[in-house]
């Protein structure tokens, strides 16, 4: 047996040689065995090929291909080739259906490109294919994101005399679609029917998912119906890849009467299925239908998960219902499904967002007895949550919590920290806090710098904030209009106004587009300045370079012409406004209230009772 494989090895060697020797004999007659373009690193190399057989190998199960009993994806070239060689060898040789099953249980453990190289060495060797192992092919092609390689082996399936078939062509519609390439996959689509090859249900499914996940739900709903005109039978899949993408585009309803005809065609909802349209519903703040929708499927006896639970939490705690959603939480159990992390992150936020901490903490207790070890977010939240409330200590001793939890910082939390510091007047601390993210080897990103600039800009310190710009630039990240608004703000408030007016100048030249905070902030701090010519020119020329003004816009100029008593201007701009449909926010109303009993004019405008009325 020994002997037998020594001899198998050197005759591997020597074969390998003579194969290689073949290629390139062939290569300089101009014969190619691959496509010219084909790429190189699906090829083995040479040095694989004369080496494979010379290195000690661990003995092979006695299959031909080699990996029968094997479970590891991790498979060798040197050993793919070994038990290839053995096959090649034999007398008499394995069958083509043998060789294809080689093929087959290498692609399955995920080595694409060495099935693809073997595949085309079997072609040096001369050995038959058949649709099995160029379907293989076509399947490792695609996987390897090769797809255009992939349709030229179906065009060398004609040539060869073998029909393609429906796995052949499903194949490729499926690789056609993963790669965006949905014309082409509906014309393949097409093919495969004038063809004469019936599509299955596969078949219709992989063009309909291909075309949801390109958001062309209309196609796919059409595609679905034609589906069903030839006779095909639509089954739990397709119904859920329609629903989902329906949902995605918030016409629930319509993915209600999916459902509908589901249920009327006896093709039994899955979870899957009702989990897409609870999560539309509550993505749409309708819980009634959400909560209608959960008890009609406990009703038909499709039993919830965890995904189905935490969708309702998160939606019931997103609409302010926290109470609601605890008692469903607590219900999960009972319903012999635990909750998770999501679980209780949900809760945890929606206590946060309506400012109760306390309880949001008792949750984080809870979550922890119950064995469910919280994760970044459940702190991430937490600390938004204590920000928001501006109790900084709370949050910063979260953020020490964290370390004590073996639980990594991240950007998030880093920029949550900061933003919450900054708006209590402490950014110097804040800029301590991006000096530990950094140095902890976080990548600060332009939302970090933001924050900062904006806490040294509101807070007078101009220089901090000069010097972080001026460290963006060394880190060549770019600032956006966002941040050069900032700036502009910034500037206003220390009454730089040239500097300011410059920023905004500079914004075309680093190819910059100005958008309607920008104007709405020059508008302010240049009526600040008192320069109201100026402001309503820049408030004009918003709409020339193609801003509508919004209400915030009006509110700004209107009270700015107030402060600079110039009340007719202001009262041209309050009915020029509500024209638009727009009303005074509370600041300019009780602007025009305090005016009312000394400014004439404001005082005829507020007699006017429709006018008045309309305002408000």
């Amino acid at each position: 047996m020994m002997m037998f494989m020594r001899k198998g090895a050197l005759g591997a060697t020597a074969s390998s040689s003579a194969i290689w020797l073949l290629l390139q004999q062939h290569m300089e007659m101009g014969i190619f065995p691959f496509p010219p373009n084909f790429p190189s690193f699906l090829l083995f190399h040479r040095h694989h090929i004369t080496t494979s057989a010379c290195t000690e190998k661990p003995s092979l199960p006695q299959k031909y291909c080699g990996f029968g009993s094997n479970t590891s994806n991790d498979i060798s070239i040197d050993d793919a080739l070994t038990s290839f060689y053995r096959m090649v060898r034999m007398n008499p040789r394995p069958s083509v259906v043998e060789f294809g099953k080689f093929l087959g249980s290498i692609a399955k453990k995920k080595q694409y490109s060495s099935a693809v190289s073997l595949c085309n060495q079997m072609d040096l060797f001369g050995v038959t294919h058949n649709v099995y192992s160029l379907n293989v092919l076509i399947n490792c092609l695609c996987r390897l994101s090769h797809v255009d390689f992939a349709v030229s082996v179906m065009g060398k399936m004609f040539k060869l005399g073998i029909q393609p078939d429906a796995i052949t062509f499903n194949t490729l519609i499926n690789g056609l679609c993963n790669e965006g390439k949905i014309k082409e996959a509906v014309g393949l689509f097409n093919e495969m029917v004038w063809s004469g090859h019936e599509p299955n249900v596969i078949s219709y499914n992989t063009v309909i998912n291909g075309l949801c996940k390109n958001g062309n739900t209309i196609m796919a709903v059409r595609v679905f119906r034609k589906m069903e005109q030839n006779g095909g039978k639509p089954n739990v899949v397709t119904y859920n890849t329609i629903i989902d993408s329906l949902c995605k585009d918030r016409l629930v309803n319509e993915a209600v009467e999916f459902l509908s005809e589901m249920v009327d065609r006896g093709i039994p909802p899955d979870v899957v299925t009702y989990n897409t349209i609870l999560h539309g519903f509550c993505s749409l703040g309708q819980l009634n239908e959400a909560t209608r929708l959960f008890k009609e499927m406990v009703g038909r006896n499709v039993m919830p998960d965890t995904v189905t639970f935490n969708i309702l939490v998160d939606g019931l705690c997103k609409e302010g219902m926290v109470s609601e959603a605890r008692c469903v939480s607590e219900t999960m159990t009972e319903k012999g499904v635990e909750p998770n992390a999501y679980t209780y992150n949900a809760l945890m936020d929606g206590y946060c967002l309506h400012n109760q901490m306390d309880e949001a903490i008792k949750v984080l207790g809870i979550m922890i007895g119950k064995g469910c070890a919280p994760n970044s977010s459940s702190y991430n939240i937490l600390i938004n949550g204590y920000c928001k409330s501006k109790r900084m200590n709370e949050a910063k001793r979260l953020l020490s919590e964290m370390s004590e939890k073996n639980l990594t910082p991240d950007t998030v939390t880093y920029s949550t920290l900061m933003q919450g510091l900054c708006q209590v007047g402490r950014p110097r601390e804040a800029l301590n806090l991006f000096k530990e993210m950094c140095s902890s080897g976080l990548l600060p990103d332009l939302m970090a710098y933001s924050i900062l600039l904006d806490g040294f800009c509101k807070h007078g310190h101009l220089d901090e904030a000069l010097k972080l710009l001026k460290e963006m630039h060394e880190r060549r990240i770019k600032p956006n209009i966002i941040l050069y608004t900032i700036l502009i703000r910034g500037m206003f408030i220390a009454g730089n106004l040239e500097v300011a007016k410059e920023l905004f100048s500079k914004l075309s030249a680093d190819g910059i587009r100005p958008d309607i905070w920008t104007y709405n902030v020059m508008i302010k701090g240049l009526l600040k300045e008192g320069l109201s010519d100026e402001a309503y020119e820049f408030f004009r020329k918003m709409e020339d370079d193609g801003f509508l003004p919004d209400s915030c816009s009006y509110n700004v100029i209107i009270q700015g012409f107030l402060q600079n008593q110039d009340s007719s201007t202001a009262i041209q701009l309050i009915d020029e406004m509500v024209g638009k449909r727009f009303s005074a926010d509370s600041s300019t109303f009780q602007m025009l209230l305090d005016l009312e009993s000394h400014d004439e004019i404001i005082s005829r405008f507020m007699r006017g009772s429709s006018q008045h009325t309309k305002m408000k």
